[in-house]
């Protein structure tokens, strides 16, 4: 098995945080995100909520169907680019 591929984002406030997860859940793939040793369903509003913003965080491509190319364009704007 394939290691999981990752990359950083950034969210400033709620409002962000609400796009990012209403822009993922358009895709059918499995995504994690995680802030240290928490870890969360990238879907799930509350979650997402719950790691905070205004830091890194490590988004995880746990099984993403294919997307990965169209997902990581539509979420481009919360990437850190490296």
């Amino acid at each position: 098995m394939e290691p999981v591929k990752s990359v950083k984002i950034y969210l400033n406030n709620a409002d962000e945080v609400w796009k990012f997860v209403n822009i993922i859940r358009k895709f059918s793939g499995d995504y994690d995100l995680a802030a240290g040793s928490y870890t969360v369903d990238a879907k799930s509003i509350l979650g997402v909520c719950a790691l905070g913003t205004k830091k890194p965080l490590e988004l995880k491509l746990v099984d993403p169907k294919g997307e990965e190319s169209s997902l990581l364009t539509a979420l481009g704007q919360y990437l850190i680019r490296e």
